[in-house]
């Protein structure tokens, strides 16, 4: 394998749970508005109300418990992909400076996240969550501490692996 990564894959693990994240939330905002123009008609039976009625209140636990699955499959998957990365340990000392980047990059995601749930609408709908919320708001800690997996995985291979 002649895969070079390593710098890359600690962004895409950031920005793609940022997202996920996000795209939840609209989400069940997009739901909850559906919900309520569904319970509103009088065209949609009884049992369709309460079908949508259903869904909505899963939607939070369900979303909620895939979000910690997919952050720790894509966590997963990006440690596996990056012990076959080919680096020197001396390398480490450089990547010091970038890794210190994407921990800076995820404090300001987490800010934006922070943001973004401090809108009125989104406020609500983000209170019903519990794994989603303590994630992004704990980001910049939880980024570092992938980032010194990522960097452990990355740099921890002895002289055989690394040549």
């Amino acid at each position: 394998m002649n895969k070079k990564a390593g710098i890359p894959d600690g962004i895409f693990y950031m920005v793609a749970m940022f997202a996920v994240a996000i795209i939840i939330l609209v989400s069940f905002l997009a739901l909850s508005e559906i919900n309520d123009n569904f319970q509103e008609s009088n065209t949609i039976t009884d049992q369709g109300k309460s079908l949508i009625g259903g869904l909505q209140g899963k939607y939070v636990q369900i979303m909620d418990n895939a979000f910690l699955m997919i952050f720790v499959g894509i966590l997963i998957g990006t440690g596996v992909g990056v012990w076959f990365i080919k680096t020197h340990p001396a390398l480490f000392w450089l990547m010091i400076p970038i890794f210190a980047f994407i921990i800076f990059l995820s404090a300001i995601y987490a800010n934006v996240f922070f943001n973004f749930t401090e809108n009125e609408k989104i406020t609500a709908i983000a209170s019903q969550f519990t794994i989603i919320p303590f994630i992004m708001r704990n980001y910049a800690y939880v980024i570092t501490g992938v980032v010194i997996l990522i960097s452990i995985l990355l740099f921890s291979k002895g002289k055989a692996e690394a040549s």
